[in-house]
């Protein structure tokens, strides 16, 4: 194995690979967008970029990343990479803003969280004026009122000597999308890399995609047909009315409508809202028949019928809705559940007959990692881990702190199936595993890469699929498969249209 020489890199740490370095000299000729897929190294590519932006100008280096277990994650990265000599700290909002002005001025290298910048060039506890490069790590955050425009403007008009590198495994399925991030973050150069790049192909290992696919049986037809049918009454209600369209209105048309009649104060406007609530309710109730499970079903069910509000009630009333959430009850009294639990049940048990298998599997929502968790404990070998997001729902939520723990003894081998939420698909630095599976479809090209690039890195891997056949789980796979293609084909048309010039020279004088 040969490895990156360089007067700021310690020696023997960081592997030569063409596609890492050839991005990072794009990266020193002007500010670049660097998209490559989870575990193919961007945080190398970024200690390649600052070295050489150390080597070249006297400044310092700002790391942005969306959270403090993230922000520690790169400092340790950076600290492994970089020779000694360099004062590296760590700067969150859990420090003191008082003592953050001397925190910063007291390092070389400052890892932080966008927020924390944000307020403090706010506050001018800092100026960037001697920052010579400013990372952006998951870029693809760079849109709306999140921090990263706000610190990207600042550090631009203020920096004597700026560069920016934003780093991300998708800015995005959509050409308006990724032209924000670009001028969000004033990006001049993209770089983009996939597994199928004949420089990446040598240091990734075959991924086999799988596509479990099963059917929705007769019993839970039954309770989707008395669902569809309280929904038709209440859609023929709102098309009556012109106040939608069209029969299938989608989950941000009908809060739109809601926003507007909100703010027209009628009485027509508020019984208007009102019957768009109880379809909202009704699409929500029939999304976790489809693609999640009974459990999570009988689980809103509950929570509807302890609501007071006047849609509530008025679902709680209906002699279908009471039908659907009768027969529910009853198929799980009888131990029924959705096919997908007994399928995902089937493929891990297969799975862990290699005792070294690390499995992943993703789902939406906490109630059905529940049911899986509790479903999963039954399989020989399995020693299933819940890792959810920190906001306390129904009393659970895990802190950065339980994440992290967690995330360790997944690593050590006291779990071997992580059950993750979204919390699991940015970012933090997962065990290598043999298997992701995704519980359903995501229709985001984003989430679906992220997932995606948890496996197949040092080792073969898969990549499950569960999906129930004609439900919106299908519509939701061909549209992040479409939305995946498109953005490669967006990026790389910008990467051919913005091709920075490689100085001249080899790479082996870079490699040792």
């Amino acid at each position: 194995m040969q490895f990156v020489s360089h007067p700021w890199i310690s020696e023997n740490v960081i592997e030569h690979r063409d596609y890492q370095e050839k991005i990072a000299r794009t990266a020193l000729t002007g500010n670049t967008l660097c998209v490559l897929p989870t575990g193919l190294g961007k945080t190398n590519i970024a200690a390649l970029v600052a070295a050489g932006r150390l080597q070249q100008s006297s400044g310092r280096v700002l790391f942005l990343a969306p959270t403090r277990p993230l922000v520690s994650q790169h400092k340790k990265s950076f600290e492994k990479c970089f020779k000694a000599g360099l004062k590296m700290r760590v700067v969150t909002g859990e420090d003191n803003p008082e003592n953050r002005f001397y925190l910063y001025k007291d390092a070389d290298v400052i890892f932080s969280t966008p927020q924390c910048v944000q307020n403090d060039l706010k506050s001018r506890s800092i100026s960037l004026d001697d920052f010579v490069l400013c990372i952006f790590d998951e870029a693809h955050r760079a849109v709306g009122n999140y921090a990263y425009p706000f610190v990207a403007k600042k550090y631009t008009e203020q920096a004597r000597s700026p560069l920016i590198l934003a780093l991300t495994a998708s800015p995005g399925g959509h050409q308006q999308k990724i032209n924000e991030v670009k001028a969000k973050l004033f990006i001049k150069n993209v770089e983009i890399r996939t597994r199928d790049d004949t420089d990446v192909k040598p240091y990734v290992q075959e991924l086999k995609r799988i596509q479990l696919a099963v059917s929705l049986p007769t019993e839970l037809q039954s309770v989707r047909n008395y669902l569809e049918k309280v929904r038709a009454e209440r859609v023929r209600k709102l098309l009556d009315w012109k106040i939608i369209m069209h029969l299938r209105p989608s989950k941000s048309d009908l809060l739109k409508l809601q926003a507007e009649l909100a703010n027209k104060k009628t009485g027509f406007g508020y019984a208007a809202m009102s019957v768009i609530a109880e379809v909202i309710k009704l699409d929500h109730a029939l999304m976790l028949l489809e693609t999640q499970c009974l459990y999570s079903l009988n689980k809103y069910f509950e929570k509807i019928s302890g609501e007071k509000t006047k849609a509530s009630l008025r679902l709680s009333a209906s002699a279908d809705f009471k039908d659907a959430v009768r027969l529910t009850g009853e198929l799980l009294n009888e131990g029924k559940e959705h096919p997908k639990i007994s399928a995902l049940r089937e493929f891990v048990a297969e799975e862990l007959k290699d005792r070294d298998a690390r499995i992943i599997i993703f789902a939406q929502l906490r109630d059905t990692i529940e049911k899986i968790k509790e479903s999963l404990s039954a399989v020989k070998n399995a020693a299933p881990v819940e890792f959810i997001g920190q906001a306390k729902k129904k009393g659970k939520g895990m802190s950065q702190k339980e994440q992290l723990h967690t995330l360790n003894e997944f690593a050590m081998g006291f779990h071997n199936i992580l059950l993750a939420t979204q919390i699991g698909e940015e970012g933090l630095d997962i065990a290598e595993t043999s298997a992701v599976v995704f519980y359903e479809p995501v229709p985001s090209a984003i989430r679906r890469i992220q997932r995606t690039g948890r496996t197949a890195r040092t080792k073969p891997g898969k990549v499950v699929m569960l999906i129930t056949k004609d439900t919106r789980d299908e519509a939701f796979y061909w549209s992040g498969q479409q939305k995946e293609r498109k953005m490669h084909g967006i990026l790389h048309g910008m990467q051919r249209a913005h091709s920075a010039p490689q100085k001249k020279g080899t790479l082996r004088e870079f490699v040792k």
